[in-house]
């Protein structure tokens, strides 16, 4: 039987040993922590790197503020940004903008 969590995790090389990352905090929201899953890393570095990076921050500006490689950092804004899904060819016939 293989384990799956449900929080978002992301595998990285930071510091030179590629590890399995928890990208949500390891409490449940009631303030109660539970314990982080064998095989996962919660590092609150990676943690803000993603909250960063869906509140629209460059990847170099989070390597460069949250001491991350930029290789790690673009990473994580690929996954908190995934790309949007094209317009409708109405809105762009007509020069709709939202």
């Amino acid at each position: 039987m293989a384990f799956t969590y449900a929080e978002p995790t992301i595998r990285l090389d930071i510091d030179g040993i590629p590890t399995t990352y928890l990208l949500a905090t390891p409490d449940s929201g009631s303030g109660v922590e539970r314990p982080v899953p064998y095989g996962l890393v919660y590092d609150l570095r990676v943690h803000m790197a993603y909250v960063l990076a869906q509140q629209g921050h460059r990847a170099s500006w989070i390597a460069s503020n949250l001491d991350l490689p930029r290789g790690a950092a673009r990473r994580i804004v690929a996954l908190a940004r995934p790309t949007p899904a094209p317009r409708p060819l109405a809105d762009r016939a007509f020069g709709n903008h939202y």
